[in-house]
């Protein structure tokens, strides 16, 4: 991707650049108030941008301690926001077991005018709410405006915050399905949301429960390099709109083949994905990246029965945008504590 157009350097710079930084915990993160619509909104903005080329964002780099593992440098500059800085996140699929979520992460935001730290902030909770965000941004555009079920395929973070957010963007929804293979998530996924959203939540005992008839079906697992497919092709429902966050872990592979559009958000960084491991069968032909339809510049979903997959695994600039306003509201509120440098 080009470089996108430099700053000119400012008269001033605040003061105490270079000196000191904000660190926030995830607490402070909670505090600083950003909604589920305001996330939204701040990684639609990022989408568009990067749709339009106006953003800088190297393809991820990475390590692998542990087989299916991943600890990923996502480094990211947003010129029209003026959001630049670098999150460093991990994946470990068994940290269950340890009592640990599956996913870390921890951001530094960067002065664009010096390149100084400016702010440490937890990233555990800005990676949960964008990435549910994107996918909810992909319904706008590519699922269908009568759907009335939705499938949810794992009950952990990502499958609370789909929850929570699909009913925003599909206005027609009526049910969201959901499955686990850890026993009693499901139920606990339900129990947990039923009265937070305005449509019904059932807790599924099988994966084709989930799949079957539902016109929107999300996949959030282990991101495996060796697939594990258990959703058939048979159960796909005509003209669904299906949003894998776990690459192709679940999925067999003739139901991407045969899509009618296939999406990523970043072509990038599913090569990079590619020569590290995963996403054995490659990709099939593309259609667009996410933003680029987000920015009007390629066409969403053009008809009923369109079939249609969306595979998002996170971009840096979404990361930056969102923490870029937390860091103001946490600044507006006192929140944080300030570190000398």
């Amino acid at each position: 991707m080009k470089q996108p157009t430099t700053l000119p350097m400012p008269d001033t710079v605040p003061e105490g650049r270079g000196k000191e930084l904000l660190y926030l915990t995830q607490d402070d993160v909670v505090a600083a108030g950003l909604t589920p619509a305001e996330v939204i909104d701040r990684v639609r903005i990022a989408l568009a941008e990067h749709g339009r080329e106006r953003v800088e964002m190297p393809a991820k780099i990475g390590i692998h301690p542990r087989r299916d593992s991943l600890m990923h440098a996502m480094p990211a500059w947003v010129p029209g926001e003026r959001a630049c800085g670098i999150k460093w996140a991990a994946s470990f699929p068994d940290n269950p077991r340890y009592s640990l979520p599956q996913t870390s992460a921890l951001l530094i935001l960067n002065c664009p005018d010096t390149g100084w730290p400016i702010c440490i902030m937890d990233a555990t909770w800005i990676t949960a709410k964008r990435t549910a965000a994107v996918t909810a941004i992909a319904c706008e555009h590519l699922a269908r405006k009568d759907t009335v079920q939705a499938g949810m395929i794992g009950a952990g973070v990502q499958g609370h915050e789909h929850v929570r957010l699909l009913p925003q963007v599909l206005p027609e929804l009526r049910c969201i399905k959901v499955t686990d293979n850890s026993s009693g998530s499901a139920k606990r996924l339900a129990a947990a949301l039923q009265d937070q959203v305005p449509v019904e939540i059932v807790a599924c005992d099988t994966i084709e429960q989930v799949v079957r008839n539902s016109q929107v079906v999300v996949s959030a697992t282990k991101i495996l390099s060796d697939p594990d497919p258990q959703v058939r092709d048979e159960w796909v429902a005509p003209g669904a709109f299906i949003a894998p966050v776990d690459f192709d872990s679940m999925w067999e592979w003739a139901t991407f083949r045969r899509a009618d559009k296939f999406l990523v958000d970043s072509l990038e960084e599913m090569e990079y994905f590619m020569s590290v491991g995963y996403l054995p069968h490659g990709l099939p032909e593309l259609h667009a990246q996410i933003g680029e339809v987000v920015a009007g510049l390629k066409p969403g979903r053009e008809s009923e029965d369109e079939l249609i997959v969306d595979m998002n695994i996170g971009m840096g600039i979404e990361d930056v945008v969102v923490a870029a306003e937390i860091f103001r509201l946490a600044q507006e509120k006192g929140l944080g504590r300030v570190l000398p440098l």
